[in-house]
């Protein structure tokens, strides 16, 4: 696997992108500023982003003129789509381990985490994962949904 540098510019944006991303626009940028760019583009041959919208977008308000990413030219087209969505989609599947969490927060001292949300535990460690609620319901509890592919008729699990 190649990593090859490409202007943020170049690159196309996936038309038909489920995802809502312009609330994670400017954490994606703290992170670039604090860290580097440490995560490719997956995108295809011609250029049209497979995953990494946010860190596309991220890159053009900073200015950068050059960003790594990674071709998926080894999926089919079918693959792709399901790809975009199954990257974004598995994060769901995690929780915190709260006291974990505290710990390596605690850890760290010389770099702000403010634009990233975390919990200030303070002395008490009182958090569920109603502090990471997205939109009406936590993460943790939401629902898994089912639908069929209207191409293959494969039931899809969401």
């Amino acid at each position: 696997m190649d990593i090859i540098y490409k202007d943020p510019k170049d690159l196309k944006d996936y038309e038909n992108n489920p995802r809502n991303n312009a609330e994670a626009i400017e954490p994606v940028m703290d992170s670039i500023k604090e860290f580097g760019f440490l995560v490719p583009v997956l995108i295809t041959g011609d250029g049209k982003i497979v995953a990494g919208h946010t860190r596309k977008a991220a890159a053009l308000r900073l200015g950068l003129s050059s960003i790594p990413c990674i071709c998926a030219d080894s999926l089919s087209e079918e693959q792709i789509r399901a790809f975009r969505l199954v990257d974004n989609k598995t994060a769901e599947f995690s929780s915190w381990d709260f006291e974990k969490l505290a710990e390596e927060l605690d850890m760290i001292s010389d770099i702000d985490l403010e634009a990233f949300r975390f919990p200030d535990f303070g002395s008490d460690l009182q958090v569920s994962d109603e502090d990471f609620i997205q939109g009406t319901e936590s993460v943790k509890e939401r629902k898994k949904k089912s639908v069929i592919c209207p191409d293959c008729g494969r039931e899809i699990i969401l």
